[in-house]
């Protein structure tokens, strides 16, 4: 495979030919974007056109020895940095850092990957701040992160900086209907949940999309529920799920399939929404979605922190209650409380 036969990116493939073309290649490279578009993928492909033999028409030839181990990866030159537990640490720096001793063995120049650049922990940051202020001659240094914000500003100031976009959806239906053998309409609603990114459209492929329509399915009942209904709806929820974080990614996409049934006529929902429901979303103000739509961005923000996921998930259940059948109902929460023992 070659950089022109990746799927997508077709902006961030021109940019590095070009560089490529003219002989510009800058010293260090930072790639960023969704997970799952393509971004260590292409800077294994460039990283192979860098150390091509037989270049054909500015793309590597896929046949001489560096291009066959570039693809095996057994080439000297191409060094890929993956995280050690939770993140990158300054001994994999130091030991880079004897490698850049020496010149490239075998290659015209030493590519080193750098994978979840954003996992840098501060010492490792530092140290690689110091290899970036003084590069070593024919080397190139590919920093891949979905989180550019969280690297130092001083190692940012030192990439080259090229943003992959989400990848189209008719690349993911194409490759989770021919690659993966997903049936055609389970295939569209996967790609249409990805938001662009290949890695999370084959995660719902692989029964994370039965599992959300499954946990909407129940979101939907809340209102019917008792309090104490809801808190065992609440544990039987955490006791089963395989991933949180996913779940509250899964509710941010049925609020969106919310809010656009409500302004957009003639909207297609990737989630079912029984007739009550939609009857409760006339009634109920869009700016009551959009807050509760930062809700969940502040309790996947809270888990990240280790809160407490029995509070996150009861305060989520709760405003769904409200959102959906209003203070003034006979279920709302404001009511209900009332009753609960202090």
């Amino acid at each position: 495979m070659s950089m022109n036969s990746l799927p997508g990116q077709h902006r961030a493939k021109r940019f590095l030919l070009q560089l490529y073309r003219r002989e510009l290649i800058p010293h260090a490279l930072l790639f960023s974007g969704l997970a799952g578009v393509g971004k260590k993928a292409l800077a294994h492909q460039f990283a192979k056109l860098l150390n091509c033999r037989n270049p054909q028409e500015n793309d590597c030839c896929d046949h001489c020895d560096a291009c066959r181990k570039t693809d095996a990866n057994v080439h000297p030159d191409v060094i890929l940095i993956q995280r050690e537990g939770a993140f990158i640490k300054i001994s994999q720096i130091r030991e880079l850092r004897s490698h850049l001793k020496f010149a490239p063995f075998e290659g015209i120049r030493r590519v080193i990957i750098l994978e979840d650049a954003h996992r840098l922990n501060e010492e490792a940051s530092n140290a690689l701040l110091k290899i970036l202020e003084e590069p070593p001659r024919n080397h190139v240094f590919i920093l891949i992160t979905p989180n550019p914000q969280m690297l130092l500003p001083t190692l940012l100031s030192r990439c080259c900086h090229v943003r992959f976009q989400p990848l189209e959806s008719r690349l993911i239906l194409q490759e989770l209907v021919e690659g993966e053998g997903l049936e055609p309409s389970s295939a569209q609603k996967a790609a249409r949940l990805s938001l662009g990114s290949r890695d999370r459209a084959q995660g719902l492929s692989r029964g994370t999309l039965s599992r959300w329509q499954e946990l909407t399915a129940g979101l939907i009942k809340l209102p019917a529920l008792s309090v104490s209904e809801t808190f065992q709806f609440v544990s039987h929820w955490l006791k089963n799920t395989e991933d949180l974080e996913e779940d509250l990614q899964c509710i941010k996409f049925w609020m969106r399939d919310m809010v656009f049934s409500i302004l957009l006529a003639g909207h297609d929902p990737v989630f079912e929404l029984d007739a009550e429901t939609l009857r409760a979303l006339d009634q109920s103000p869009v700016e009551a979605l959009f807050e509760f739509y930062d809700d969940v961005e502040s309790a996947a923000h809270h888990l990240t922190l280790n809160a407490n996921k029995q509070l996150i998930v009861e305060g989520l259940c709760l405003s769904i209650r409200n959102i959906l059948y209003g203070k003034g109902h006979r279920n709302s929460i404001s009511q209900v409380r009332q009753d609960l023992p202090l």
